[in-house]
């Protein structure tokens, strides 16, 4: 009997020291629904659905991507910001989406910090500036003399207009004294087809489609954004130190609540997206995505938040 009881005994007390892990994997309740604002196939979708992978069982809930394009990430995002703050809706979006274009677009009635919890980023790019394989020019100074001697050459295609790639845009317009025209279109990707084909003198788009072609050679890639050169290309100059100035930005990726998330759930999901993202399976495909991990704590991505919208609203000021 002393040994059953004995025993009986263990078992209670192991029990008892297992419970506040058990109530911690019990935070979420229901399937997690992943809003992607933009089509599935880009980027933004293929990280989204990788990092489900990983959440779903760090978290013990299915995770699965919905798109939701349309409107710049409108759509998607407002979606998000109506749904009910229980963990079954989440939102996973760059900072254009989420910060810029309510900024630009009197249809996006959402701000970022007020409408919002942010869960934690996952990775950080830089902005690209692309000339085509085949153009005489084949450098910035090369460019830059194309841009100041040729009407064509000041001609440049970006994924969307009101954002980092028009605010290159017109830093180097300043830069060079002369007028740059951004030619809009619907992706990256198509930007970047058109400076291979050699439709259009230059492209800014983000880095991952930039880096595909540029190691191919077929296009290649003379500029970069941030403050520091890119792990991804250490070769390629950022636009400050070729003496342009206002663009020593970067965009990120990451994951969004509606506002009112229990604060033991943000805290148990950014647990868990660090832990994915710690994943070398996880890290090999980000450097082949051309994309930085970025794990943040739920006060570091609030912080970038804020910090980004108040850059935002200095360098968009004259449009809002």
């Amino acid at each position: 009997m002393r040994t059953h009881s004995t025993a009986v005994a263990a078992a209670v007390f192991v029990l008892c020291g297992l419970t506040p892990l058990f109530a911690a994997a019990q935070t979420f309740k229901a399937p997690i629904k992943i809003i992607v604002p933009y089509a599935a196939g880009g980027g933004t979708d293929v990280l989204a659905r990788l990092l489900a992978q990983g959440l779903a069982q760090e978290l013990g809930q299915p995770a699965f991507v919905e798109n939701k394009a349309g409107a710049s990430g409108q759509i998607g995002t407002q979606f998000v910001q109506t749904a009910a703050p229980n963990g079954a809706t989440l939102l996973f979006t760059v900072d254009h989406s989420m910060i810029t274009v309510p900024l630009t677009m009197p249809s996006a009635k959402y701000d970022a910090e007020k409408d919002f919890t942010a869960l934690g980023q996952a990775a950080r790019s830089v902005w690209t500036l692309s000339i085509p394989a085949r153009a005489s020019y084949q450098d910035f100074a090369g460019y830059a003399a194309a841009v100041k001697q040729e009407e064509p050459a000041r001609s440049y295609g970006v994924p969307f207009v009101d954002g980092a790639p028009t605010v290159i845009g017109e830093a180097l317009a300043r830069h060079w004294g002369v007028r740059m025209v951004p030619v809009p279109y619907n992706s990256s990707s198509q930007v970047i087809q058109n400076v291979m084909a050699g439709q259009i003198a230059a492209g800014i788009t983000g880095m991952p489609e930039a880096m595909a072609v540029h190691r191919s050679g077929k296009a290649h890639v003379i500029a970069v954004s941030g403050t520091q050169r890119s792990q991804m290309l250490p070769d390629v100059p950022t636009f400050k130190e070729l003496g342009v100035e206002g663009v020593e930005f970067h965009t990120f990726l990451g994951f969004f609540a509606p506002k009112d998330l229990p604060k033991e759930m943000a805290q148990e999901f950014n647990t868990a997206l660090r832990k994915v993202l710690a994943d070398p399976a996880v890290l090999e495909k980000l450097n082949n995505m051309s994309l930085q991990p970025a794990p943040t704590t739920l006060e570091e991505a609030r912080d970038e938040v804020a910090s980004t919208e108040r850059f935002w609203k200095k360098a968009l000021g004259s449009k809002r």
